[in-house]
């Protein structure tokens, strides 16, 4: 019977080496000749010293180890060589004609793995070396799977990297590094099952979404990554809160497992007069604390979370508030309330509610959470991801950037027009801005007229809807938490609103060094008397007509016709490109 090595499951190698340890030339003599007749090479030691240097320059397959020699006995020779092999494998087979139990267990507490005992029997000694050959097999197969493990985590752990490098590149810190925003991102693991983005509307509000998906990894990142590109692109847009949601519950029933799904919160707020709105999917409640830290009032959740119930029976429900100054807005994921100490104590919401009842600025408010947190966790590993957006109202806050200096397109200006007429059902439900500015990027490609033509419809818009068809007098927001009341009377009227009809017409005319732009609203509603309107922007206090005054800065003509049903405004643009 010949013995070859075997690396795994049955696959032979080459003979295999087999190192004798013992101080008696004839016990060692028979041994390895017995070992010889079986194929193996053998590497002979008289005490545990030498076997000791072998074993530093050569590792064996097999160690036949005697136990009682001069120098260095075969007990205290094991440790250092199994100590000295590390995680691998090598069977010692301790020599013995001891049968005391106490000595017996001291061979296996050093790390012998079994016994041949003097005088040699060839039988016992092949059954023996095949019994621990297979155990070697095994030990070199747990190896080999370790080892495709090894590797497996540390490409899992590249693609990880990539992953977050990508989404550090997408994050909009830039929206999120404002004067009046703070939040905090802390990943369980490499990457954060959790997101936090923020854009601003063409018209000047700043939009937020928090977001906190099942699971984490690459399947969060990449949710992550389409969340993004839905909600920036659809902030750019101009869509509001309740179009976001329902396009980013079409994207995650799309993307995510059935037993996967994205918690959300979006926050649209608009800081010039304290309007806010939110839609809340599955997410803590949204706290709103007064400037004084007298009054906490809470927005729970009201809809599903997104990946859920399928498009086409999804139902989007926001709700609204007005701010003053000074007030804040503090959106988290349930890892916040969710972390514990070592002794398995949540964090909870009442630690939470305490530390943002406090008196003092929003800004060390956060800063008190963050310590708060940071002190009931200290050390203690937690198990899910923690996010915390805090947003303060602040008036001063520069708006909605206009385009300087010349205009750009990416088309050579052409003659186009359309028009879309909206009826009640389609004023509840709709966004005919952002669809006609769609149209327009569409034809000509807007390039820097994006925004300040976004906020010459969107005026010209709210004005015939909320003044022409609703009958809205904006003196209402002249009163204490007037704006509040002036958008709550304004659902209410669009809610009932019947047998409306609003259309919205433009054309675009080619002009010397760019184009001439002609936006043509007109509606069914009792209008209103466009005598009081002002003339000019110049420079008031008052909010009533501040749309208009906007309108008329940004457009070469604007006129009321008809008692205010119909508005006809130009806009002019330069810096067209060379024609192909």
């Amino acid at each position: 019977m010949t013995i070859f090595a075997t690396e795994g499951a049955g696959r032979p190698a080459a003979a295999l080496k087999a190192l004798v340890v013992d101080d008696e030339v004839v016990n060692r003599t028979v041994l390895v000749a017995m070992l010889r007749a079986q194929g193996f090479d053998i590497i002979e030691a008289e005490n545990g010293e030498q076997a000791c240097a072998i074993c530093a320059e050569v590792v064996p397959d097999f160690i036949f180890m005697d136990t009682l020699m001069p120098k260095m006995d075969g007990f205290e020779a094991t440790q250092r060589i199994k100590k000295m092999l590390g995680s691998a494998f090598v069977p010692v087979l301790f020599l013995t004609a001891m049968f005391e139990e106490s000595q017996l267990r001291r061979c296996i507490e050093v790390g012998g793995d079994d016994f041949l005992s003097k005088p040699y029997s060839r039988i016992l000694l092949e059954a023996k070396i095949a019994a621990s050959l297979r155990v070697r097999g095994m030990h070199l197969d747990l190896a080999a799977q370790r080892d495709k493990l090894t590797d497996y985590r540390d490409h899992q752990q590249r693609d990880m990297a990539v992953a977050k490098r990508i989404l550090d590149n997408v994050a909009t810190r830039e929206e999120l590094a404002v004067g009046n925003v703070r939040y905090l991102l802390q990943p369980m693991e490499l990457l954060n099952g959790d997101i936090i983005l923020a854009a601003n509307r063409p018209t000047g509000e700043q939009c937020f979404l928090v977001g906190d998906f099942t699971g984490h990894g690459l399947p969060a990142a990449i949710g992550a990554m389409t969340v993004h590109g839905v909600f920036m692109s659809m902030v750019a847009k101009g869509l509001g809160v309740e179009e976001i949601a329902r396009e980013l519950n079409r994207k995650m029933c799309e993307l995510l497992p059935v037993e996967r799904f994205l918690s959300a919160a979006i926050l649209e707020l608009h800081n010039e007069t304290g309007m806010f709105k939110v839609w809340n999917g599955g997410m803590p409640d949204i706290l709103v604390r007064n400037a004084e830290g007298t009054s906490i009032s809470r927005f729970r959740s009201v809809n599903l979370p997104l990946g859920i119930v399928s498009p086409e029976t999804y139902r989007s429900t926001t709700a609204s508030g007005a701010l003053k100054p000074g007030d804040q807005v503090l959106v988290y994921s349930d890892g916040l309330t969710e972390a514990h100490n070592r002794a398995a104590d949540l964090f909870g919401d009442a630690r939470l509610q305490a530390v943002f009842a406090q008196p003092g600025e929003p800004d060390r408010l956060f800063d008190r959470l963050l310590a708060s947190l940071a002190e009931h966790v200290q050390a203690a590993p937690q198990s899910d991801d923690v996010s915390i957006l805090s947003v303060r109202c602040d008036p001063d806050l520069p708006s909605a950037k206009r385009a300087s200096g010349p205009a750009t397109v990416t088309q050579p200006p052409g003659h186009w027009d359309f028009s879309i007429v909206l009826d009640a059902a389609a004023l509840k439900r709709s966004e005919p801005v952002a669809t006609v500015i769609q149209v327009m990027e569409t034809v000509q490609g807007l390039g820097a007229l994006r925004t300040p033509l976004f906020m010459v419809l969107t005026e010209l818009f709210s004005n015939a809807l909320e003044h022409g068809l609703l009958g809205l007098a904006s003196d209402i927001k002249q009163r204490p938490n007037g704006f509040f009341e002036y958008y709550e009377a304004r659902q209410q009227r669009l809610e009932a609103l019947e047998e409306a009809s609003l259309s919205i017409a433009c054309q675009h005319l080619p002009a010397a060094d760019g184009g001439r732009l002609t936006v043509r609203l007109l509606h069914n509603g009792a209008g209103f008397d466009p005598t009081g309107l002002p003339s000019s922007q110049g420079v008031s206090t008052q909010l009533k007509g501040r749309g208009i005054r906007l309108v008329r800065s940004l457009c070469e003509s604007l006129e009321y016709r008809d008692g205010g049903r119909e508005a006809v405004a130009v806009y002019r643009w330069a810096g067209a490109p060379a024609s192909a």
